[in-house]
């Protein structure tokens, strides 16, 4: 689709794909000003009730007023062609920036604020994302923090499903039937298909954050089955056993948020936020 022009969007690059469609790079020759624009997959397209409940949806999203949450502008067709136009953030993905020995303190400290903030201010409008993983998250040069495709998954009204394949596959299949997400970021009510709230993108931001300041994940395992029963069943190591200098705070803080059940987790991502600067203290390393 490069070159061509959906609407008034000159599409000039492809940034990425993922399961709710593919995204370019796009200018608003109307504005005069640089947009992501996300094409939606044809059968999502051919599905009024799909569609219709995407663009409720994607209406909630462009409400959502704050700066950790990239901005959705409108929901657009042409030439029978459905599309998002969104912010058109430049950085890395936080996934490119985690070493194999996890991030700085204060790094992991800053990411860990904004995403918390983000979260508390999209649960307080019922918004849930249910695919936080590393690379939804974006960190632009002058180290703002931004999280991609919000809420997006809501559109899937399936339920999970284990795939037991013999390679190990990190991303569930968007195929109906089966609910979308990454398995080494979903929550165990994510993976045994219940019913899911604000607590699932908890724990999601605890896996997030035990990988920052370990640089690995908590849960292993050969397949995606291996590997969705680690996540019910293990404990992972604890973050100070791969890494002692870690804060106890923070160590807390992670153990908390990956609670096998919901009810044992933060109440609230905003009690992350509150809570957590504080644990997250360099000087609280007892």
């Amino acid at each position: 689709m490069i070159g061509t022009t959906l609407s008034h969007y000159r599409i000039t690059a492809a940034i990425g794909a993922g399961g709710m469609g593919e995204v370019y790079r796009a200018t608003d020759t109307k504005l005069g000003r640089e947009v992501a624009l996300k094409v939606l997959p044809a059968e999502m397209a051919s599905s009024p009730e799909r569609l219709e409940r995407f663009q409720r949806e994607a209406k909630a999203l462009a409400a959502l007023d704050h700066p950790g949450i990239v901005g959705v502008y409108s929901v657009e067709e042409s030439g029978g062609v459905h599309f998002l136009t969104m912010q058109l953030v430049e950085g890395h993905s936080l996934d490119k920036l985690i070493p194999e020995s996890g991030l700085p303190v204060e790094q992991i400290l800053e990411i860990a604020t904004a995403l918390a903030e983000a979260l508390a201010t999209a649960h307080e409008k019922g918004i849930v994302h249910r695919d936080l993983k590393p690379s939804n998250v974006m960190v632009t040069k002058d180290r703002r923090v931004k999280i991609l495709d919000f809420g997006l998954a809501r559109m899937s009204e399936a339920h999970a499903e284990v795939p037991g394949a013999s390679e190990l596959s990190t991303q569930l299949l968007t195929q109906e039937g089966i609910v979308m997400g990454t398995v080494p970021y979903m929550s165990p009510e994510q993976i045994l298909g219940r019913a899911m709230d604000h607590q699932t993108d908890i724990f999601s931001l605890g896996v997030i954050l035990y990988e920052m300041a370990t640089g690995s994940r908590p849960f292993e395992g050969d397949s995606s089955a291996e590997l969705a029963a680690a996540i019910l069943r293990d404990t992972p190591p604890p973050p100070r056993d791969l890494r002692s200098a870690l804060p106890s705070g923070l160590a807390q803080v992670i153990d908390r948020c990956l609670q096998k059940e919901a009810a044992d987790r933060f109440p609230l991502a905003q009690e992350v936020r509150e809570g957590g600067p504080r644990r997250l203290a360099p000087s609280s390393t007892g």
